[in-house]
């Protein structure tokens, strides 16, 4: 089964562009277990700061509670790894933690759009891609098995 790291960018945006975004399809893909994401506390911790925030807030009109269920559901259809490796090689320590997730749950896949991380195209064997060509990834594997 494919393994890969969603970024925050792509897992809040699954979550504001609930039926017409590349993002969403992808996560609505983990949901069918067509792929195992892999997340960690501190990278879930960013995305519900991330959703709280008032105009994020503004943008999907949710609830804080209905957030809570909504990260909760993504702790649930995940594999959490600890979080334990650190490393620093992008100036970002947000994209830091994203790297850090994929090494220790051993992922295939880096799911971004943030330039930092996509401008390193791979990291110890780990591809790191636009979610476009991720889902492209996804339509391919769900044809093959037809």
């Amino acid at each position: 089964m494919i393994r890969a790291v969603l970024d925050t960018n792509i897992l809040v945006s699954a979550v504001i562009n609930v039926t017409s975004s590349v993002s969403s399809e992808i996560y609505q893909s983990c949901k069918e277990k067509r792929f195992l994401l892999i997340i960690s506390p501190s990278i879930l911790s960013e995305v519900d700061n991330v959703l709280l925030r008032d105009r994020v807030m503004k943008s999907h009109k949710r609830s804080a509670q209905e957030l809570q269920e909504i990260i909760r559901e993504m702790a649930e259809v995940s594999s959490i790894v600890p979080g334990r490796i650190k490393i620093e090689i992008v100036r970002d320590p947000d994209d830091n933690k994203i790297i850090s997730a994929a090494l220790e749950g051993k992922a295939d896949y880096i799911v971004s759009r943030d330039r930092d991380l996509l401008d390193l195209k791979e990291y110890h064997g780990i591809k790191i891609i636009a979610p476009e060509k991720f889902i492209e990834i996804l339509r391919v594997k769900i044809l093959n098995k037809n």
